[in-house]
């Protein structure tokens, strides 16, 4: 018998309000959840809602990764400049059974094409705390570099963190 997960292609589709229950279940304790979200959202657990709530903005362009019809991850592009040459990666998560199995990786290579190919985008950068290093490893495994180190006030504590950033080839 075969599963939907089996011919194990990832494709990105625009997230759908009914895909917020799933990805917040992913985050199953509060330090978890502050590693996927920082500060962005007031309270754990989040509700659908508050997600709906921080992705009703048009500088925002959330995204889920699926493969058949099974969510697997997700993400948002964003763009702090007007020209939309450089885009900003967040909220990037797999679901935490999935998590190891190369998911992460085929994500993110989706992700830096679509954002190539639809807004012709040119580098991407994001932000991710020090101690999730598995995270770190994926990020670099498909070619992002660490360009500078931050540190965040999470919940009353100094997190730490690295900026990290992929430059596209432009052919």
């Amino acid at each position: 018998m075969t599963t939907e997960l089996d011919n194990n292609q990832i494709h990105i589709r625009p997230f759908h309000p009914s895909d917020a229950e799933t990805i917040l279940s992913w985050c199953k304790d509060k330090h978890t959840f502050r590693l996927w979200s920082a500060d962005k959202y007031h309270s754990f657990p989040a509700q659908p809602q508050e997600m709906m709530k921080l992705y009703d903005n048009s500088k925002m362009h959330p995204l889920t990764a699926v493969i058949g019809n099974a969510i697997i991850g997700h993400f948002i592009l964003r763009f702090p400049s007007e020209d939309k040459r450089c885009a900003r990666l967040g909220f990037v998560i797999i679901d935490d059974q999935n998590r190891g199995k190369g998911y992460g990786r085929q994500m993110l290579r989706q992700a830096i094409q679509y954002a190539h190919l639809k807004y012709q985008v040119h580098t991407i950068s994001l932000g991710v705390f020090c101690e999730n290093i598995s995270a770190i490893k994926c990020y670099k495994s498909v070619g992002f570099r660490i360009t500078s180190n931050d540190s965040y006030l999470i919940d009353g504590e100094e997190w730490d963190g690295v900026e990290m950033e992929f430059a596209i080839d432009k052919d």
